[in-house]
């Protein structure tokens, strides 16, 4: 069992990493592997996440991409990315007093793959919504 008071904060911790972190988009499709580390076949572009909380537990992911960005494309996966400190510097981001310094990674925090959608115009606004809830 995860207390309650837990649950809030993982919950905050991921809002607050995967905020201003990047939604990426890509034309892999495959099974989801949970040592990757980046999509299947990631585009070039990207959006800036926006993360928001809808209740103490529950996180919701948006990005917008344009369709001009996305014309020839047929998009089968979406990726969201987020920086946490390195393994061996969480000490530091908890304490900053003392060290006011440390490492990052850019990690993927979660991958999911669909069917395909594509044939974008460039007038298209593609809105990605993804929503977590901590449980």
């Amino acid at each position: 069992m995860i207390t309650d008071t837990i649950k809030k904060k993982l919950a905050l911790f991921l809002k607050e990493t995967i905020n201003g972190g990047t939604t990426k988009l890509g034309t892999g499709g495959g099974g989801t592997n949970p040592t990757a580390t980046d999509l299947d076949v990631p585009l070039s572009t990207t959006a800036t996440n926006t993360a928001t909380s809808s209740d103490d537990k529950v996180i919701e992911i948006k990005s917008e991409f344009l369709g001009s960005s996305l014309q020839g494309y047929t998009i089968r996966e979406v990726g969201f990315f987020g920086t946490v400190p390195k393994d061996d510097q969480f000490d530091e981001a908890l304490d900053t007093s003392s060290h006011p310094t440390f490492t990052t990674d850019t990690v993927m925090f979660g991958r999911i793959n669909f069917d395909a959608i594509g044939n974008f115009s460039t007038s298209d606004v593609i809105d990605v919504i993804y929503t977590v809830e901590v449980e």
